[in-house]
């Protein structure tokens, strides 16, 4: 079994076409040509909608996870300024207010704890998915060779020419 990575920066053409004999062609830039059949190509499309599907849920989960981390942020900056308007109510005599300055910015500081942790966690999950996805699509691979091995182990051997297996 072969491995190879690659990575294609934004901007480099790929270009599929199809040839003679079954067969297409994905171009990668100006350098790299995979010869696929016909069964590549379906598996691909069949794949294409689920792939860009994933894409987008994952965008959709970073731009989650961003703005849960900024609505923190906002929480914070929010209570330090609560915080910081506290004493000058109470040297005005408004010790009421400064007291639900004082509770707003406990609120706030909790608010903004807990989504510093919810964009942790979250961020973690979505590390911990990929790295398991990765790991079973690896692990698929590896019981479909194991089974088609099995599999040529078990198919009788022709004896002539023509003969079925």
């Amino acid at each position: 079994m072969t491995s190879l990575g690659l990575r294609l920066e934004a901007g480099v053409p790929v270009r599929l076409r199809g040839s003679l004999n079954k067969t297409a062609f994905l171009t990668l830039g100006d350098a790299v040509e995979i010869v696929l059949g016909r069964e590549h190509l379906e598996a691909l499309r069949d794949q294409a909608t689920t792939a860009l599907g994933d894409m987008a849920a994952v965008e959709a989960a970073e731009e989650l996870v961003f703005d849960t981390f900024d609505a923190g942020v906002q929480a914070r900056t929010a209570a330090e300024r609560a915080l910081a308007q506290v004493e000058a109510a109470e040297r005005a005599g408004a010790a009421e207010q400064a007291e639900w300055a004082r509770r707003a910015a406990r609120v706030a500081i909790e608010a903004a704890e807990h989504a510093k942790l919810a964009a942790r966690a979250a961020s973690t999950a979505m590390d911990s998915a990929e790295e398991a996805a990765e790991e079973a699509t690896r692990a698929a691979g590896a019981a479909k060779a194991a089974g088609e091995s099995a599999d040529d182990r078990t198919r009788p051997v022709a004896l002539f020419e023509g003969a079925a297996s």
